[in-house]
Formats: structure tokens, sequence, C-alpha cells
């Protein structure tokens, strides 16, 4: 089970701050390849096999394995569910669409010699290496936590006239100045008394001041609700160039352009049972975040295979670190409402932020056995050290993100992927397949990953094929809290969210 997170991004932030947390590098930087219907029903074991426009994302020198020229599309439909359990209730959220998982051609050209380079080939293949797209949403009834309290504990030492000056300061974080523009928090110093000069301590409109314990204490049950919607891609357009040296050594190397769209959508509500209970009226609050993440990065991969005895074939691959420009846009409404009738709405500025992240390099290995001409198993092996992820500002300096990048380097792992195929060819016309892939943890607390995967090839003519593959991500469990601890007195609530990934794609191969 991954450790307990706060799933509402807006808590910490602040005008000055980027929306990317380590998480978020994380997410960036590992890479879940789908690729054609072959490769993807063969566990994307691919390092040592080639001749697949899938597996050339894999291992660049696949492309040398092609002896004709090809072209290839798979589109595909993708669906996660997720099983939310929180303060007692169960919910269900499905989200489906249609993608385009791997489209791309390689152009193969003979030398004619009889030994030595036999033919080199040029490829450009599309690759969708990392789908982010997720949904969920969690409701419960509390009356021990309140998002308002914490974000009210957040602005603890922040003087209340610094958030009367309303102008997002870099130093305040934007919900509490939000909260504090729709009057759902106030200092202390309105208790009066030994209060009455407290102006950097708040409490918050869903917060009744017990005057025989001296203790803040929700006024009474609170009704929560939390809906979060993800999208986007993180794509891979690979240049490449490969060759074959008397049947014997295969070779390439890919130039990949890689362009990252990822857009997150939060929201959250609280409102009261009974609003007469809450000294200050309080009604209801309800926070909507938006955060779009854009960019482009690069990266080189080198590859072989050779053939070192019959049916048999090794490969191994590096790639360098990837470097990515990145750039996260923001933004939050507020709204509240109190029994006297009084309503308030407030819209954040739209915050912008340009920066960079380095994912590690990685490496992989692989060995393909063919048998009796009807049939390969093919495994590999894969490496990437995330604690060397590192976050970086646009001008390439590291003190900003200091603190992320030292946790990084303390709690991420170095993560080994296995990845197994099976293919049997019943005819010439008609192939089964099935694969499975096993990811370990790439930081302490983390699951591991599995996919399971099968499908179907169809050989229609000699020069077109179709094939066919279905891939599941096993249910992984995550822990969450809605918004973060804020008194030792307090438990906020902690859920558990159950993600599960089903993939189905289609690939229309032409030789020519």
């Amino acid at each position: 089970m991954k450790k307990i997170i706060t799933l509402f991004l807006s808590l910490t932030l602040a005008a000055s701050l980027f929306a990317q947390t380590a998480d978020d590098a994380l997410n960036l930087a590992q890479e879940y390849y789908e690729g054609t219907a072959r490769s993807m029903a063969l566990g994307n074991a691919f390092t040592a096999l080639g001749g697949d426009l899938g597996g050339l994302a894999i291992n660049p020198a696949s492309s040398g394995v092609f002896r004709c020229s090809q072209i290839s599309f798979t589109p595909g439909l993708t669906t996660s569910r997720s099983n939310v359990s929180y303060l007692g209730n169960g919910t269900t959220t499905r989200n489906t669409a249609l993608t385009v998982s791997n489209l791309g051609t390689v152009l193969t050209f003979d030398t004619g010699n009889y030994s030595g380079l036999l033919n080199f080939n040029f490829g450009f293949v599309y690759n969708k290496k990392n789908n982010f797209r997720s949904a969920m949403r969690a409701y419960g009834t509390t009356d021990n936590s309140s998002m308002l309290s914490s974000i009210a504990a957040s602005l603890e030492g922040i003087s209340d006239s610094i958030l009367d000056q309303s102008d997002y300061n870099s130093n305040v974080p934007w919900t509490g100045q939000m909260a504090w523009n729709t009057y759902v928090i106030a200092p202390l110093s309105v208790l009066g008394g030994k209060y009455s000069d407290v102006h950097d301590s708040y409490l918050a409109s869903t917060e009744n001041y017990n005057e025989a314990t001296d203790e803040l204490q929700i006024g009474g049950a609170l009704d929560q609700a939390f809906n979060r919607k993800v999208r986007g891609s993180n794509e891979e357009f690979a240049l490449n160039f490969g060759g074959n040296f008397s049947d014997f050594l295969y070779f390439g190397v890919n130039v990949n352009l890689h362009t990252v769209s990822q857009t997150v959508e939060e929201y959250y509500e609280e409102v009261a049972r009974d609003d007469s209970r809450f000294d200050d009226g309080f009604v209801s609050m309800d926070n909507s975040f938006w955060l779009r993440t854009t960019g482009t990065g690069a990266n080189f991969k080198f590859g072989v295979i050779v053939n070192p005895m019959s049916g048999l074939r090794l490969g191994a691959t590096i790639t360098t670190p990837t470097w990515y420009a990145l750039t996260d846009e923001w933004d939050y409404t507020m709204n509240t409402a109190f029994n006297n009738g009084n309503s308030y709405t407030e819209y954040s500025p739209t915050g912008t932020y340009s920066y960079k992240l380095t994912a590690p390099m990685r490496w992989s290995v692989g060995a393909a056995y063919t048998f009796m001409d009807r049939g390969l198993i093919s495994v590999d092996y894969e490496n990437v050290n995330y604690a060397n992820t590192r976050l970086k500002s646009e001008n390439g300096s590291e003190s900003v993100f200091y603190e992320e990048n030292d946790w990084m380097s303390q709690n991420y792992l170095a993560s080994s992927t296995l990845r197994a195929g099976l293919e049997l060819r019943l005819s010439d016309a008609f192939s089964l397949r099935g694969g499975y892939q096993h990811y370990t943890p790439a930081a302490k607390g983390y699951a591991s990953r599995n996919v399971v995967s099968a499908g179907l090839g169809f050989n229609l003519t000699p020069a077109t094929s179709i094939d066919l593959a279905w891939s599941r991500m096993l249910s992984t469990t995550d822990s969450f809290q809605l918004y973060d601890d804020y008194s030792s007195a307090v438990t906020v609530p902690t859920g558990t969210n159950t993600n599960s990934l089903n993939k189905v794609v289609c690939t229309l191969a032409v030789k020519f």
C-alpha cells in the first residue's frame, strides 16, 4: 500500500511556488509503454525480439530486424476504474476514452551485400508511454475535522494584515487567502480576552470555541464530498536509424522527442448538516482546483540485438536521462455561504511556473528464443534509479527545489521491471499471445505494479495483418487524505482508493 497522500493539491500552494511535487515528478519520469497490439500482448518484452513498431520504442535495434518496409496504426480504448472507501461510504468511478497507442513506419534499404551491412533502416514512430487518465470521487460525514480548519492552521504565523492586502502574496497559501477573502476564517483576536492581540493564528467558520476547555472544536456534522479527474499523457516521437550486420548483429539508435500534457481537476465541498450548531452560521464551502502541465522533452536511446545461435536472440539497451522543459498553470475558485443569507465567491489569479525535470537514465537486457518455427518466448529486465530524478528552475538551478530533490534522493528507489511474453503460431495465419509485466516499487512505501496481457494475430495476406490485444493493470490500493493533518488532537479521515486500468487495442499493419 502506498504512503498516505493528501489529494487536494491546493492546500500547500502559494503564488511563487510550482504545482509540481516529488510525487508529480515521479509520475512524469515513469514509463508504461502501450505500443502495438503485438508488443502489448507480449508484455512489451521486446529488448531481444525486434521486428515490430511497438518494439522499436523498447529497443531501437528492432528496426534492423525488418526485412521490408512497414506502416502500422494502433487505435485503442482505455478504461480506468476507481473504488473508494471513505468515512464508511464506498463509491465506484469509471473513466473511458478512445486513444491512439502507436503509429509509425519503417523504411528498409537493401545494400545488396551478402555479408557485412545487409540493410539499413529509417523509422518514425509515435508511442504513448504513459497514460495519466483517471477519475475518483469520495464522500462522507464527520464532526471531527474540517478542511477549513486545515486551511486555518496553514496560516499559522502569518499576520492578518498581510491577508488584508488580498494580493495573493507569495508567502501565503492561496486557499488561505481565498478563505480569508470569503470570510470563513478569522484571527483568534475576534474571541477577545486573552486572544485580543493574537493576529497570526486563526479559527475556521466550521469551528466553535469552547471557553470551558479553551479549545476549538468542530461545531457539528459536516458532509464532505470530493471529485478528482485527470486526463492527458506523455507521448514519445522516435526518429530511428538501424541496421543489420550479417544477420548476426542488429543495431539502432533513437532520437526521442516527448510531449507532456496533463490536466487535473479537483472539487471539494463541506456542507453543514445543521447550520444552527455553528457559532458563525456556517452553511457551506466549496473549493475548485485546476492544474495543467505542458511541456516537451528529449533523450537518446541505443540498442543492439545479437544472434549467438540458431533460435536465440540477446538484446541490450541504454537510454540517456530525459530532459524536460515544463510549465504549470493553475487556479482556484472558492464559494462560501452563511445562514444569514450572505454568500461569497473568490476567483484566484492564474498561477504559472516554468521549470525543468530530469528523468533518470535506464538500461535493459533481454533474451528471446524461437522454437520449432511455431512459437517464441521472450524475457526482459529493465532498471532505472528514480533517486536520480531532479527538478530544476527554468534557468537550471536546483536550489529552489532543494527540499524536493533531497526528499527524492532519500526516498526514491532503483526500480526493476520484468517483462515476459509468449507467442504460439497455430497456423501461418493465426497466432495466440500472452504477456506479463512486473514493476517493483519506485519509492519507499509504494506498491508494486503488475500488468497481464493477451492477444490474437491474424495474417490476412502476406503483406497485411490485424492484431488485437488486451491488457490489465491489476488492482493497486493507495491510502489518501483530502486535507492535511493540522492538530495532534484531531484525526483527519483516511480513505482508500483501489485502481485498475484496462486497455484494448487493434493494430493494422501493411508491408511494402
